[in-house]
């Protein structure tokens, strides 16, 4: 078995200076109060209404069981008193009805869109993501609180907070699937750093909507394939040709990347140290301002000689570790299943390879954050007695 890496880089665009309407949506129900998380939300709001300039307009709703009507402000300017309030007057309450927020949020927002339609519109969720009222479900919660225009859309971005008891497939569903993107926040300085003006202006300058790769591997080179994390983002081939909402929105300067499990066939060749062309790339996506339909191609080269331990590129190594942990646990049903033990392993294996790239890779917040992630999962895997202990990994 071989790992490919294929990665995509959106070249970084000048803010072109049009205005932002922001609605923020923020979860002010009682599962927020375990930790830090209404502080991390309260920091990140806070971050982003002093971001905004004069041209631009923020509104706020506050949901629990339902709506917070009295913290609600609707189309005010960022020093506003009311916009500074409803963000101090945060604080946990009662069950979590993110439908509720949602709706009224896209409602609010498309009315800020109507009245200034130069404007970029953005639709900001901070949540845990533990939804226990109404509608649960990424999907049933779009239903009601989608956005149904696709020219200058509204584009969902959730913010997700805390670690326990934490639904992280709910917030990047909601964002995949609404046109925008997903942060985790772990404390107040990161939310700070996320926000600044110099962050947000890149944040709010998209370069590409509706974005979808396709891979084409060469099958005299590529016996079989499959893709590592990522599986709920797997399209029809179809679907490539189709311009759809739900695909990705790519801010500008951003990179995405995606691991593959290769077998290559018999004569795929290689071994002599020659690069082998292994297929192609098709990237196809939509210019936010024009419509215009875009598309790019490349081929797919790779070295099969290449130990893992011998990579010079140690964001190889660590993208291919990051790819690979969340392969092992994300195949557990619940982490007392059967199997959990021989995926602790799994995981302790690769978080030896992890500490081998602190030297060159630890002052990057990634690498740290990904760390404390790692270890929190090791620690929570139960021990059994007659569990595989090999890895089953090959460096």
């Amino acid at each position: 078995m071989h790992l490919a890496r294929i990665t995509f880089q959106a070249p970084d665009v000048r803010d072109d200076n049009r205005p932002l309407n922001v609605t923020l949506v923020l979860d002010a129900s009682g599962s927020m109060s375990q930790g830090n998380r209404v502080e991390i939300a309260r920091a990140a709001a806070e971050a982003i209404r002093r971001s905004l300039g004069k041209r631009d307009r923020i509104s706020i709703v506050q949901f629990s069981d339902n709506v917070l009507h009295q913290y609600t402000v609707e189309g005010r300017g960022p020093d506003d008193r009311e916009v500074s309030n409803s963000i101090r007057n945060l604080r946990p309450n009662d069950s979590t009805n993110v439908q509720a927020g949602l709706n009224l949020g896209v409602q609010i927002a498309d009315g800020m869109r109507y009245e200034r339609p130069s404007a970029y519109n953005y639709i900001i969720l901070m949540s845990d993501g533990v939804a226990n009222v109404d509608a649960t479900d990424p999907f049933a919660i779009l239903r009601t609180a989608g956005d149904r225009q696709s020219n200058n859309p509204l584009r969902l971005i959730t913010i997700g907070v805390g670690i326990e008891n934490y639904n992280d497939y709910l917030l990047e569903q909601l964002a995949q699937h609404g046109n925008g993107w997903y942060r985790y926040l772990d404390d107040e300085s990161q939310a700070q750093a996320t926000f600044r003006r110099d962050n947000w202006t890149t944040i709010s300058t998209p370069f590409a909507d509706q974005t979808r790769a396709q891979v084409i591997w060469d099958p005299g080179k590529v016996d079989s394939w499959r893709l590592i994390g990522y599986e709920n983002r797997i399209a029809p081939d179809q679907a490539f040709v189709e311009n759809r909402k739900e695909f990705a929105e790519i801010p500008s300067g951003t990179a995405t990347t995606v691991f593959y499990e290769l077998q290559l066939t018999p004569h795929a060749g290689g071994w002599s140290g020659e690069a082998i062309d292994l297929g192609d790339v098709h990237v196809r996506w939509v210019t936010p301002i024009s419509g215009e339909t875009r598309q790019q191609d490349a081929d797919i080269r790779g070295h099969s000689n290449i130990r893992f331990e011998d990579s010079a590129d140690d964001m190889l190594r660590f993208g291919a570790i990051v790819a690979l942990a969340s392969d092992s646990y994300s195949g557990l049903p619940y982490v007392e299943s059967r199997g959990a033990a021989t995926a602790g392993n799994h995981l302790r294996t690769l978080e030896g390879w992890l500490q081998y790239l602190k030297p060159t890779m630890s002052h990057l917040d990634s690498f740290n954050d990904f760390a404390y992630v790692l270890n929190h999962l090791v620690n929570t895997l139960p021990r059994y007695e007659g569990a595989s202990s090999g890895s089953g990994y090959s460096p």
